[in-house]
């Protein structure tokens, strides 16, 4: 009989996925010393591998950074006064943990991170955290995975369900910065295009997951440059044309830019986010119309077309409010599925929901109501309407 043991070669090409994957991991929550000391053990096994020694340079910068913020931060502080300052917010994401914002914990956590980068009992607390958020990812990922028996409309017809959820990938982190540094000068060569197809082979990574990832990627850079372009205040001539080339380099759409522009502008004002809403609507137009006009009232939109992406996303991304169309294809789950299926979940069955619509039939809409939805708005919805609403629900939870 032959023998299917591994090769050498490749028993080391997994053992240094191993380690770059668990790189991924520490970088993913910022754990960078960590996260250094695996790629240099993936760096010992082959000192050539183009995507280690690309990753230890994202990684060592990203150590400078935190250690340089910590020194500044609390050069100018007594050891009481950094005792009280990492106490406070320790408890502060103490309390975010108990009520299940784990990115605003992990956020008060980093706080402690730049007073005190070396601080074991913050470290332990981003130890809590990272497991609780896999907790809560693999919840998700199975409740959103469940069988579905969705209401197609108020007479109660059922569809089939919706396909499951692939759970998130463990090395998008590490696959994105190096797609950082692929676009770095806004284009890519055939030997970059060639070193990403390996990496997504090493990694089984999809060609919508590297799609994905390339999009975001595109949108960062650019919404850096914004940034820059508008620290002083305005734009001079050579800046507009560089954004516009930038614009067309990485395929940012008219609508894009202003979303993007908005946001850069918000940020200025220093205003801080009021929640996240999580927007349905097959309809492009009128859902990009309506993230618009949410994102300029500093609210975070999590923006699809269907309901089964509204799946996907909120495994990672539980949002304050959900907006959703009613009717999708025959093919596709409906409103009505996605407003059953919140009710079922134990921390997103008391979140404000609103129903829209081109339909006018009024006891589809009755029945809607008597499902124990919030508000039904009849499409294109009246925006100062919408947000006068989406206000009054949030500001009375």
């Amino acid at each position: 009989m032959f023998s299917n043991k591994p090769t050498d070669e490749q028993q080391q090409k997994e053992q240094i996925s191993k380690h770059l994957r668990s790189a991924d991991e520490f970088f993913r929550y910022g754990r960078y010393d960590e996260s250094m000391v695996q790629i240099d053990l993936a760096l010992r096994l082959d000192p050539k591998n183009v995507l280690a020694r690309s990753f230890k340079e994202r990684v060592k910068m990203m150590q400078k950074r935190v250690h340089g913020d910590s020194h500044e931060r609390a050069s100018g502080m007594s050891e009481q006064e950094k005792q009280t300052a990492i106490a406070n917010l320790l408890s502060a994401a103490e309390e975010r943990i108990n009520a299940k914002d784990y990115k605003t914990a992990l956020n008060k956590i980093s706080e402690v991170y730049k007073i005190d980068a070396q601080n074991p009992y913050a470290r332990a607390y981003s130890d809590r955290i990272e497991e609780l958020q896999q907790q809560q990812k693999a919840e998700a990922e199975k409740f959103f995975r469940s069988s579905q028996n969705p209401v197609q409309d108020p007479s109660q017809t059922s569809v089939k369900p919706g396909p499951a959820v692939k759970p998130i990938h463990g090395a998008f982190f590490m696959y994105r910065e190096l797609m950082k540094e692929v676009w770095f000068d806004g284009k890519m060569t055939n030997e970059e295009e060639q070193e990403l197809k390996n990496v997504r082979n090493m990694f089984s990574i999809s060609n919508k997951e590297h799609f994905d990832i390339e999009i975001e990627v595109k949108h960062n850079a650019y919404l850096d440059a914004l940034r820059m372009a508008w620290r002083d205040g305005v734009l001079t001539t050579n800046e507009r044309q560089v954004l516009e080339m930038m614009r067309q380099r990485y395929g940012i759409t008219t609508d894009e830019h202003a979303a993007l522009e908005n946001k850069v502008q918000e940020a200025k004002k220093g205003t801080p986010t009021k929640a996240t809403i999580l927007l349905v609507d097959v309809d492009k137009d009128h859902r990009t119309s309506l993230m618009g006009f949410l994102s300029q009232r500093n609210f975070e939109v999590i923006s699809v077309g269907s309901v089964e992406e509204a799946f996907e996303k909120i495994v990672n991304h539980f949002p304050h409010l959900v907006l959703t169309e009613i009717i999708f294809a025959p093919n596709q789950m409906d409103g009505f599925a996605l407003y059953e299926k919140l009710r079922k979940h134990p921390t997103l069955k008391s979140i404000p929901f609103f129903f829209m619509s081109r339909i006018r039939d009024e006891k589809v809409v009755r029945a809607a109501m008597r499902l124990g939805l919030d508000l039904f708005f009849s499409k294109p919805v009246d925006q100062e309407l919408l947000i006068a609403a989406i206000e009054g629900r949030l500001l009375s939870k």
